[in-house]
């Protein structure tokens, strides 16, 4: 009961805190087990609630034995379907036995349960797959071994356009699932053998469901160049959906990693220009995007966000009195809770469940109690608070473009010469980007000798 009243909740919190969710595969999601999720674990708390509303069956969690304690928390957790396994890192003193957690691992799995389990054990927030442990391939085959159940375990790729910032995005990414059957012979013949090459194979199918950088640096040109060239890639995509985004960084990974490896200095070289032209526009609090439209182009645009500013103003002064203070607190909460960024957005998405409804709660008291309106005046009122903080979030960043516009603007008619400077920079950017894709898709076209 316990789980099921959470899911409604988080269902709902879910569809505010993010401004997309996009599911590639969900016809892959089996409506029963017996059934292993294994998923990357970018964003701590926050990736086993994603899961789990994307599957009509309960799920089961596997979670390190640390997050366990006290008598009442025990109970809480177990009616929330988690399940305690222990690592020698949490305990490097003390003896480790799982008997327990693979007991309630394989019953739930003999009952065509669903079960869910990170097997990078801890929660990076990076853009790569850090070492897999052999838990989950040992969970799957020695309960397919136990009583050949058809245990398949199906990998899900999660992959957030930015874990800890309110109204982001996330992709979830299901990949095709194993069969663990295919895996008992060897596992007869070599019961270690069999579960190094099932969690290698885990490994090889999550790797293709993520962005997968390499190294620190790779990923932060990567992010350099899709925040310069992204959209002008994406522009001649009739309908530019999340997948497309997906594959469209796997590639600039990929391209990123090959010169990495074929041409080092020309990747400095060019790392170090992006970062330089980066820098100017930070400094004149400019974006790459905006640098790119004509003077005539951000005057009209300029024109038209001020006039929707004025007009809007009333409607954001209400959403930000009602909105300001329950949505304000789960960051501050958050970050007064953890240093820890990946902690950030589960732990906001959790307060803000309270925060809003209770300011909201208190708002149609006062309302009733100081001004007594009819019940459909209440009720509209009512509607108004959460529409109203929507556009009060929407106008504040209309409110910050709109300085960006102004801002060039003046560089426009004041510094024309520091601006033709800039967008000869950018578009040699650009032909440098594109001529490094043009050479990559040739590579990739030549036949393997």
């Amino acid at each position: 009961m316990l789980y099921a009243i959470l899911k409604v909740i988080y269902l709902i919190g879910l569809r505010v805190f993010f401004r997309k969710q996009e599911v590639h595969n969900q016809g892959l999601l089996p409506q029963q087990g017996p059934l292993l999720i294994v998923a990357n674990h970018p964003n701590t708390f926050m990736d086993p609630v994603v899961i789990a509303a994307q599957l009509k069956q309960p799920a089961y969690f596997i979670a390190k034995g640390t997050v366990f304690g006290s008598r009442f928390r025990n109970w809480m957790l177990r009616k929330m379907h988690l399940i305690p396994i222990h690592r020698r890192e949490d305990n490097p003193d003390q003896p480790i036995s799982n008997e327990e957690a693979f007991a309630a691992s394989f019953k739930a799995l003999a009952q065509k349960k669903t079960l869910l389990i990170f097997p990078e054990g801890n929660s990076f927030n990076e853009r790569r797959l850090r070492k897999i442990k052999t838990g989950a391939a040992r969970i799957a085959l020695s309960a397919e071994a136990t009583a050949r159940l058809g245990v398949q375990i199906l990998p899900v790729g999660l992959n957030y356009t930015a874990p800890t910032r309110f109204r982001s995005s996330v992709f979830v990414n299901v990949g095709q699932p194993i069969s663990v059957a295919a895996y008992m012979d060897a596992y007869a013949a070599d019961g270690t053998a069999a579960v190094l090459a099932l969690t290698e194979e885990i490994r090889h199918r999550l790797e293709h469901l993520i962005i997968n950088t390499p190294t620190e640096e790779e990923d932060e040109l990567a992010r350099l160049i899709e925040g310069l060239y992204k959209e002008e890639l994406l522009a001649n995509a009739p309908k530019a959906t999340h997948e497309q985004e997906f594959l469209l960084t796997k590639g600039i990974v990929k391209s990123i990693h090959y010169f990495s490896q074929t041409q080092p200095e020309r990747i400095a070289a060019l790392q170090q220009r992006i970062k330089a032209y980066s820098r100017q526009l930070q400094r004149l609090h400019l974006h790459d995007a905006l640098l790119g439209q004509g003077k005539r182009v951000v005057l009209q645009q300029s024109i038209l966000s001020l006039l929707y500013l004025v007009a809007g103003l009333p409607v954001y002064a209400f959403g930000l009195l009602h909105n300001y203070v329950p949505y304000i607190l789960p960051a501050k909460v958050a970050r007064a809770a953890t240093h820890e960024e990946e902690w950030y957005a589960p732990i906001m998405l959790t307060v803000g469940i309270f925060t809003f409804p209770l300011a909201y709660a208190l708002s149609l008291w006062l309302c009733s109690e100081v001004l007594h309106p009819s019940l459909v005046v209440l009720l509209l009122y009512g509607l108004s608070l959460p529409a109203s903080g929507f556009f009060a979030l929407h106008y504040w960043h209309k409110l910050v473009h709109t300085q960006e516009h102004l801002a060039l603007l003046r560089l426009f008619f004041q510094r024309q010469p520091l601006v033709n400077r800039l967008l000869h920079q950018r578009q040699a950017i650009r032909e440098t980007l594109e001529q490094g894709r043009l050479e990559y898709l040739q590579e990739r076209q030549k036949p393997v000798s």
